[in-house]
């Protein structure tokens, strides 16, 4: 069954546009791409938009093997 998902776009009120999508069934790798989106625009602009994830979202990503310590 494939996963539900939604997108939107909102416009904050600096101007600045962005796009929302949101999926019903988080996977270890969309946390990995969208961590990678957000450093990926910290370089580029120097401003941090990532949270620092939970204490329990590493322990998870340890344990399968996707990040290591």
């Amino acid at each position: 069954m494939p996963r539900k998902e939604t997108a939107g776009t909102l416009r904050l009120q600096n101007g600045v546009t962005m796009t929302v999508r949101v999926l019903d069934g988080i996977l270890p790798e969309d946390l990995i791409i969208q961590g990678a989106k957000a450093e990926g625009y910290r370089v580029i602009t120097g401003k941090d938009l990532a949270p620092i994830p939970g204490r329990s979202i590493k322990d998870f990503l340890l344990r399968i093997g996707m990040i290591s310590r």
